[in-house]
């Protein structure tokens, strides 16, 4: 088993994709043959308030400078996946200042400005081919 698909599970992430409808291997392809985990710097998180299912992974304060956070949320039977950064993207679509805290967003985005890219192809970025 890789580290992320530990991560993942461990996380709860694994149940919240089925809830969403999606399998594991299309969002994170190649997860069962990875040696080394690109994601070894986020933290996963689930959230559920409000109607809204959230699963984030997100860099930690200190590599926020240099990594995406990604977001994967439903909400009134939607589904999105952003994209987010503190610098500028060559195409954003609009940029999200984050609370100083509330119940849905992790607390490591909390009182910064992000740009977020709203991302049809709903694969993490990390494992793209």
């Amino acid at each position: 088993m890789s580290e992320l698909l530990l991560q993942l599970q461990q996380a709860n992430v694994t149940e919240a994709m089925k809830r969403f409808g999606f399998k594991l291997e299309d969002m994170f392809p190649g997860i069962n043959e990875l040696k080394e985990n690109p994601y070894r710097k986020h933290t996963w998180i689930v959230k559920e308030n409000h109607g809204f299912l959230v699963v984030n992974a997100i860099p930690e304060k200190d590599d926020q400078d240099y990594l995406f956070w990604e977001e994967w949320y439903s909400h009134a039977d939607e589904f999105h996946h952003h994209i987010l950064s503190l610098w500028k993207p060559h195409i954003h679509h609009e940029i999200f200042t984050a609370p100083d805290s509330d119940d849905i967003h992790p607390p490591q985005c909390f009182s910064r400005n992000w740009y977020v890219v709203e991302d049809e192809d709903m694969r993490a970025l990390l494992l793209r081919r």
